[in-house]
This record gives C-alpha cells, structure tokens and sequence, in this order.
C-alpha cells in the first residue's frame, strides 16, 4: 500500500472510533495498532475532538502504541550501538520521549545549538585545557544556573533531558550528558566518567585530562578528588574507574536509575517498560529481569 492509500485508510478508520457497534470499534482498534506510528497524528487530532467515546477510545490506542514505536526506536539504538555508532544526544532524547511522549525533540536540539552559539565566541583555541573547562562549566552552572538537585534527587524529572534544560536542574549523569552534547557541538573532546554513585565528565587532551563535577557546579577534580568521591560512597579506587564511559553505558546507566525510582515510587509497570529498552540496549530479551546495577 502507498503512503497516500495508507493515510486514506487510516483516516477512514480513526473516523470509525465512534462507531456504536462494538465489533466495529474492536476491529478499528486491531487495523489501527497494526498500522503504527504512522496513525498516531491521526489518532491525536481525534483524541482533541468533542466525541467523547472516539476521543477516549484514540487516546487508549495512543497508550498502546507509544510503547511499541518507543521499542522499534530503542532497536534502532541498539543495532547503532553495535556498529559503534551510538549517538548520545539521540538516546537521551528517546528515555525523555518516554517520559514525556509529547516533547519536541526539535525545540530541544534547538536550545542545545543555542548553547553553542553563545559558547562558542568565548573560546579561544589558544586556551589551555582547564581554561576551556573553567569557560564552559562558567556558562552552565553560573551564568545559565543549573545546577545538581540535591533537596530531590530521587526525583524522576531528573532524568528526562527535556526537564533538565526546562527547570536547569538535574543529577550528575544528566548535567554530565548536558556538558558532552553541546561540547561535541563544539568540536571539544568532553566525555563522560561513570564513577561508581557519581558521574563526573572528563576533557580529554593530550597536554592533560581535566574532570570535573556538573553535579557540583562544575568543579574542577583532581584524581586525589576523585578517589575521595568513589571512598565516600564507600567503593576502592582503581585508575579504570576514570576511563570514558561509553554512550550506551551511560543510556543504561539513567535507564536503570528510573527503573529504580519507579520501583521504589511503586510503579512497577513503568520500571517493566524501561527494563524492556534496557535489555535491548544489552541484547537480551526484552523481558528478562535485568537487575546487574550498571
């Protein structure tokens, strides 16, 4: 079928949402969870009307299948991450689509180049590496005001990308991941560090490697510093702990820190939802009880 019979068929069904026959309605709903994503606009624009049955009916066929399309997205992910070709930014845009199925990814990509066009100015490439640092953890964490959310950590919104940037807060993996997209914009090899309890990001130079903190406003970290941090949350220090952490690491590391908030929140279908995406991610079935902390 073509993409004009398809939109015609879709839209020839979502008008049939209403329908009083409820043989009519069950088959709608089977023909349009089987046509996908594609009926999803559809279904939306049905979901805002003034018939009350077809707006409740499109709005439980939208619950249905966000989830599947999420699941064909995160394979997606996964055959990427295979191939060494995992792309961070688009990761952590798909858990904040899950968290928030109505976020534009665009307005958020946006106000991430924004971020780099003021930065960019502001860098001279005469600038040592910790000068570059102190430059860019300057913009977020004081002018920009973020900063890590320490009054509610456990706070699920911490981890929705599109809710960090929003309310300028976050945990350390996300003010981390916030750093790494928009220094790549730049063309500055800022990476992540996946610390046992505490992620921290990383400049990799040849001159030198400067860490430091997002969580902390961007604090600039000895490794005297950082074997401090890993004995405070009570783990030996071993120099691998600073090596960079891969992309599809640090996506399964804010997966499984939502599935253990929702877990304790008691939402266990949503900690289900999210241990599927990871065990994609791992390349196990999609059921399985993953519980191994990353």
């Amino acid at each position: 079928m073509s993409p004009p019979e398809q939109k015609n068929k879709i839209s020839l069904l979502v008008q049939l949402l209403g329908d009083r026959d409820e043989f009519v309605r069950s088959r709608v709903a089977e023909e349009l969870l089987r046509a996908g994503e594609d009926a999803i606009p559809f279904l939306e624009i049905a979901a805002r009307g003034e018939d009350l049955p077809a707006r409740s009916q499109a709005e439980a066929i939208i619950g249905a299948l966000r989830p599947q399309g999420l699941r064909e997205k995160f394979r997606r992910l996964s055959a990427m991450a295979r191939e060494n070709k995992l792309d961070l930014e688009e990761g952590i845009l798909l858990i904040a689509e899950y968290g928030h199925p109505d976020v534009d990814t665009r307005d958020v990509r946006a106000t991430l180049d924004g971020f780099a066009q003021e930065l960019r100015p502001r860098l001279d490439p005469r600038f040592s590496p910790r000068q570059t640092v102190e430059t860019l953890t300057n913009y977020f964490f004081r002018e920009k005001g973020f900063s890590g959310n320490e009054a509610d950590y456990f706070n699920p919104e911490n981890s929705y990308f599109n809710r960090v940037l929003s309310r300028r807060t976050g945990i350390p993996i996300t003010l981390s991941a916030l750093c790494i997209v928009v220094a790549r914009r730049l063309g500055l090899p800022v990476v992540g560090v996946g610390m046992p309890a505490h992620f921290i990001a990383k400049y990799e130079s040849p001159r030198e490697d400067i860490y430091f903190d997002p969580f902390n406003k961007g604090r600039v970290l000895t490794k005297a510093d950082c074997a401090d941090i890993v004995a405070r949350f009570g783990f030996k220090f071993e120099e691998r702990l600073l090596n960079k952490t891969p992309h599809r690491e640090i996506l399964l590391r804010i997966l499984h820190n939502l599935i253990m908030i929702y877990n304790r929140n008691n939402k266990p279908e949503r900690a289900k939802e999210l241990t599927s995406y990871s065990n994609i991610l791992l390349n196990l079935p999609e059921t399985w009880n993953y519980s191994k902390p990353v």
